[in-house]
């Protein structure tokens, strides 16, 4: 990409940068903005349009990024980034403090970590809003900051040039010092800022080459080990504020319902509680501690009456599903089908509601006064934490501060500001600080689910069993619609990936999507979209490849062209797996998958013991391009895999009279460390633009669990969680 600079002095004394990048037609995700500050001297850069299939998460992102205090340095000389990414686990902030550390020259064992408040000018360069998801954050930083940190490094580099009246190129930047060459002398990156001010920025700096990198591609160690070792590291769950109360709220069972009755003085009989407060939908104990707050909502015994989904169960919407494949839909991909074919093969899978289930449940804390509203939380979204904040305390938005803590994790449910408006809510009503903390209960059962959904194929092939042409229609629910408040008709593109935009070289290719509103709150969840269609598509190659009797392998090259990066990476899996070793006690199943800017193919082995499904070992592949840091990766993708197995295996939400059936961990288990199989991660050496990994491991493994488990039992499996 050839980066064009532009410079202007600012009003002030700081020194603003905007580098604009042309439009890059191959990437999926377009870059569209980049920041940087340093002390006094500030850089700011502009990147072209987010991709328009996520227009709709923007809020009027703004056209250029001129951020201050991007890059700090601390009184004792050490250098403080911050870093506007969410870290629940995921190991962003390491990656990004990595990219900067090595282009700058910095030193990356003295860099420390800061989360910066709500500000528009921190917006996620690819979503226009401040919001960390959808395995964007290397994607999203990786050239901003390294043109940020080559323009910053050129202009210091001449500010101790010129002090010292020599030639730029005997110098250089490294482990925070500008050394001199000729001399041995150096100094300090804080006793440059305000020469550096005088300094022009270059219009082209040089990047550096890959062998140049001091750390990426290295596996560093993770700048948030210490503080999550020690204890120090401040999660939702640990803020602490003078004169703090903590409350506790149960919300309608049947979503949307309205409260009917409660006692309030027995509530209030209970010791340390302060207040009943009423919620949208719900109701809050606002007590000393949680404890008290907890015995109080249980006298407070409250009744709720009504709600949209009054009535609803799992057995109407599977119905409701099912019924949707007769439905016309929306046409997103058109074909011709072939009227001249050997076989037709048609097929329909399945997919349930999942919970996120986070470690950590839902919290907020809020603090309202005359003058502003300030709010810690464990969020993801740090754009409509800020917007529903400033609603409800009726404050202007330069009044209200997110203060960002580090999450239990996230998985897309924390994209979702819900507990942050009930914690604003409160405290305003209190006129003190409080933390509102879900409960387990309440967690599981008002999550944003991942939708249902079902998939119905049919495929004509040739003699070989090779698709001639391909129908498919998707029935689910929408969940754009549901984070942007869309209509109740709204079709988004989570619920064609995957099977709109796979890699195979499928001939005449049809595809519509129906849209089943159940009135159940949807949402993000690891992978969204892909969570279910790389089941739907793979178990489908699958099972055509078997037909075909042919090695699911080869079935896939022959679908493939050479060049393409799903071929590679099939080629080492096929290798790393010891795919033609045969043991017929174990079962094998293969399934690849494009996600994220991303490629990753695994094979499970697996077997029946006491006709329960036991997974030995997973071998996983990916393709993720440029790699800042393979050991975390290989932990993300690991993560990926047991996350995605807990819901081949277990996870389904059950609804019964509207409401949700599951409550704890007791009947929606999670995968146990003695059922956790053996993960084998190999990365393939790329040079490819970075591409996500947080979320490419869920795809591929439910389909081939599930042609491992059917190679042992004879069957085809089309539905999840697999049962035998």
């Amino acid at each position: 990409m050839q980066d064009l600079i532009k410079h202007h002095n600012a009003a002030s004394t700081d020194i603003e940068v905007e580098v604009i990048a042309p439009e890059n037609p191959s990437r999926r995700d377009l870059l569209k903005a980049g920041l940087f500050g340093i002390g006094g001297l500030v850089l700011g850069f502009s990147l072209p349009s987010a991709q328009k299939a996520y227009a709709a998460t923007a809020t009027s992102p703004p056209k250029k990024y001129p951020v201050k205090g991007w890059l700090q340095l601390t009184e004792n000389g050490e250098l403080a980034m911050v870093i506007p990414v969410s870290e629940m686990g995921q190991g962003s902030q390491t990656a990004v403090a990595m990219i900067l550390a090595d282009e700058l020259g910095a030193d990356y064992q003295k860099i420390q970590i800061r989360m910066p408040t709500n500000n528009s000018l921190y917006n996620n360069p690819i979503y226009g809003m401040q919001i960390t998801g959808g395995s964007t954050a290397v994607r999203a930083w990786w050239q901003p900051m390294r043109v940020v940190a080559a323009t910053l490094r050129e202009m210091l580099i001449s500010a101790a040039a010129k002090q010292w009246q020599v030639s730029t190129q005997q110098c250089s930047l490294e482990n925070g010092f500008v050394m001199d060459s000729s001399i041995a002398r150096k100094v300090a990156l804080q006793d440059l800022i305000s020469a550096a001010q005088t300094i022009q920025p270059p219009k082209n700096p040089p990047l550096k080459k890959a062998d140049q990198y001091r750390y990426i591609g290295k596996p560093m160690p993770r700048v948030d080990t210490f503080a999550k070792t020690d204890g120090s590291a401040i999660f939702g769950m640990d803020v602490q504020l003078p004169d703090m109360l903590i409350a506790t709220v149960v919300q309608s069972p049947v979503f949307g319902g309205k409260l009917h009755r409660f006692d309030e003085a027995a509530a209030k009989s209970v010791n340390g509680v302060q207040a009943v407060v009423k919620i949208p939908n719900g109701i809050a104990v606002v007590a000393d501690s949680y404890w008290q707050a907890k015995k109080g909502l249980e006298k407070l015994n409250p009744t709720f009456t009504g709600g949209e989904t009054a009535g609803l169960d799992t057995a109407v919407i599977e119905k409701r599903l099912q019924s949707g494949l007769q439905k016309s839909g929306e046409s997103v991909k058109a074909g011709k089908v072939a009227t001249d074919f050997a076989h037709e093969y048609d097929a329909i899978y399945r997919a349930p509601y999942l919970a996120h289930a986070t470690m950590e449940p839902m919290n907020a804390t809020a603090q309202v006064t005359d003058a502003k509203c300030e709010v810690w939380a464990p969020t993801q979204n740090q754009t409509m934490s800020a917007q529903v904040a400033a609603d409800i305390s009726l404050m202007q938005p330069s009044q209200v501060i997110i203060h960002t803590t580090y999450l239990g994790g996230g998985f897309g449910r924390r994209a979702y500001v819900d507990f942050v408006a009930q914690a604003v809510t409160l405290s305003m009503e209190m006129g003190r600080p409080v933390k509102v903390i879900w409960s387990r209960e309440e967690d599981m059962q008002h999550d944003f689910y991942r939708p249902a959904a079902v998939c119905g194929f049919k495929v004509q092939t040739d003699a070989q069993g090779m698709p001639l042409s391909w129908q498919s229609k998707v029935v689910s629910d929408s969940t754009m619609a549901e984070f942007t408040n869309g209509s109740d008709t709204m079709i988004d593109n989570a619920m064609s990936d995957g099977i709109a935009d796979q890699e195979y070289g499928l001939e005449n290719v049809s595809l519509s999507v129906v849209r089943e509103d159940m009135k159940i709150p949807v949402g993000f969840w690891r992978s969204v979209g892909h969570s279910y269609s790389g089941f739907f598509m793979e178990g489908m190659l699958n099972e055509l490849a078997l037909k075909a009797k042919r090695d699911p392998f080869e079935y896939r090259y022959a679908l493939l062209k050479k060049e393409s990066r799903t071929t590679g990476v099939l080629n080492q899996l096929e290798k790393l797996s010891g795919w033609k070793n045969s043991n017929g006690a174990v079962g094998k199943g293969v399934a690849v998958v494009q996600s994220f800017g991303s490629f990753a193919g695994q094979v499970i082995e697996a077997r029946l013991q006491n006709n329960k499904i036991v997974i030995d070992k997973v071998y996983c592949v990916i393709d993720c391009g440029i790699v800042v840091n393979p050991e975390i990766v290989k932990r993300q993708m690991s993560s990926g895999i047991i996350f995605a197995l807990t819901a081949a295996l277990k996870g389904k939400v059950h609804f019964a009279d509207g409401r949700v059936t599951e409550s704890n961990f007791d009947n929606y288990p999670m995968l146990t460390m003695q059922e956790t199989p053996e993960i084998i991660v190999e990365i393939v050496n790329s040079n490819e633009a970075p591409g996500g990994y947080g979320e490419p491991g869920v795809p591929p493994l439910a389909p081939a669990l599930a042609a491992a488990v059917g190679q042992l039992t004879g069957k085809i499996y089309r539905e999840l969680p697999i049962k035998i």
